[in-house]
């Protein structure tokens, strides 16, 4: 791994832990949103842009129905963001970090 990728990778891990005290917004009970969170990992792990699509539109779905926080979808909207600007293995490692960070 070049060093400047490194760099780059250990400045969001530590803006990660610092951010919000370590925790991210919680998804809730909500098996949707879970599932929905899920593919969205698949999709990035894939790098596959059409999944990534599909993915943001159940995601904002889940978010009209209430079923899925404001803070939630503002957190995954941003990975998504960071994945379609190119940054696939930057957002895979924080959506990997939302993840482990919800407590079921």
């Amino acid at each position: 791994m070049s060093r400047p990728r490194h760099a780059t990778r250990l400045a969001c891990l530590m803006l990660l832990a610092f951010a919000g005290c370590g925790r991210p917004p919680q998804l809730g009970d909500d098996r949707e949103s879970f599932k929905a969170v899920d593919a969205l990992y698949t999709a990035v792990s894939l790098r596959n842009p059409q999944h990534l699509d599909r993915c943001e539109r159940v995601l904002h779905d889940l978010q009209a129905k209430e079923r899925l926080s404001a803070a939630a979808s503002g957190s995954l909207d941003a990975i998504i963001a960071e994945a379609r600007g190119g940054k696939w293995e930057d957002a895979q490692v924080r959506l990997a970090a939302f993840m482990r960070g919800q407590r079921r």
